[in-house]
């Protein structure tokens, strides 16, 4: 084996609605299936299956299948649903092995090495690229995400290990971001476990100088810093369901997965032509309309607003404690409307900001020039 040739990955991810033809009532799609719904043809490099399994990976009630398999220079992992007799394809993570073959974490020479660990056995639901793969719920979530261990080369690094995470087949976490970290120039690996009761994931689990926490927020996996709040999504309700031209409640219920903060700005923008008012108590609740002077933090001057701003100062959020956001929305255009979500913090002298430059999630920046996430749909 030649590991002088650069090892290269990428990741597909496919959402598609996909249906093939199944021969059997059987719980796995076979060989013949599976390299049609990833390539397009039955015909091609042999699929060489490496394991596979039933669990849930979204809000449907029917179980999905992943499969994890080999192909000419691909490792791919899989999900499929059934669908009567045939199969539907869900989504894919594609990674190129070139000619990196079978390796293994030597924990004395902190490095990765040709061959199988000395008397210990693959692990049955693994490959040559991906390491581990870890299925976990997420908080909020009665399904299961995807977490694996993936093996990357990269100079001056050499090869490396790296965690990534996928909820519904969109990446979540990205271990290449890790790239630049201390302990992995050294190490060669970032081990990560997953906690059941706190339902995260700590990345060097086992060195105290560099163990680090990382919580979902409902868009992606943030690490959980001293000082910085993470404020989480948890439901987005409203009363009655949009309607063009009629006025609806709408419930945004947050809960600080991060640390305690003195001090935190939750802000709600509304790009499109709805109308906003207050709902209920609105003490430490700003409402800006269009017009309104606003701050815009990449001009670094305050400019009239574009649209309508609602500004919440949260005091003295407490790690794992609610916060619920109560408005009324009247939509003009659509009954979809788009709404956007960032939260902001002091850091000493610092404005921090999430979602922010480095974030994975889909993001857009509002009208101040924040990046902010879009809501999703609505949960009732």
């Amino acid at each position: 084996m030649n590991l002088s040739i650069p090892f290269r990955f990428t990741v597909t991810l496919l959402f598609a609605s996909l249906s093939f033809v199944s021969c059997s009532q059987k719980e796995v799609p076979s060989d013949s299936e599976i390299r049609a719904a990833i390539y397009g043809s039955d015909q091609g490099q042999p699929v060489r299956v490496l394991g596979q399994k039933q669990i849930n990976l979204d809000e449907t009630p029917e179980m999905e299948t992943l499969v994890l398999f080999q192909s000419g220079t691909s490792e791919v992992l899989a999900a499929f649903r059934r669908d009567g007799s045939s199969w539907s394809f869900l989504w894919k993570l594609e990674f190129f092995l070139q000619n990196l073959g079978e390796m293994f974490y030597d924990a004395k020479l902190k490095t990765w090495v040709p061959g199988s660990a000395p008397g210990k056995e693959k692990v049955t639901f693994s490959g040559d690229c991906l390491r581990r793969i870890v299925l976990a719920e997420l908080p909020g979530d009665n399904f299961n995400s995807v977490f694996i261990e993936v093996l990357s080369e990269e100079p001056p690094l050499g090869l490396f290990s790296v965690p990534m995470g996928y909820r519904k087949g969109k990446k979540i976490w990205d271990g290449l971001q890790l790239k630049e970290h201390e302990e992995l120039k050294r190490s060669k690996r970032v081990d990560f476990e997953y906690s059941n009761k706190d339902k995260s994931f700590r990345i060097f689990p086992t060195n105290p100088n560099y163990s680090q926490e990382f919580v979902f927020n409902g868009w992606e996996m943030i690490p959980n810093l001293p000082m910085q709040p993470v404020p989480s999504f948890v439901s987005f309700e409203v009363t009655p369901k949009f309607e063009i031209g009629k006025e609806s409640l709408v419930t945004l219920q947050l809960k600080n997965r991060g640390n305690y903060v003195s001090l935190a700005y939750l802000s709600l923008s509304f790009p499109e032509a709805g109308s906003v008012r207050l709902a209920g108590e609105t003490q430490g609740v700003r409402l800006y309309k269009k017009g309104d002077i606003v701050f815009n933090v990449i001009a670094n001057k305050k400019i009239p607003a574009d649209y309508s701003l609602l500004e919440v100062t949260k005091e003295g959020w407490a790690n794992n404690f609610r916060y619920g956001i109560k408005f009324y929305y009247t939509p003009k255009d659509s009954v979809t409307p788009k709404i956007l979500f960032r939260s902001t913090y002091k850091f000493y002298h610092e404005i921090v900001s999430i979602p922010n430059q480095f974030s994975i999630a889909p993001f857009e920046r509002d009208q101040q020039g924040f990046p902010s996430y879009l809501l999703g749909a609505p949960t009732n």
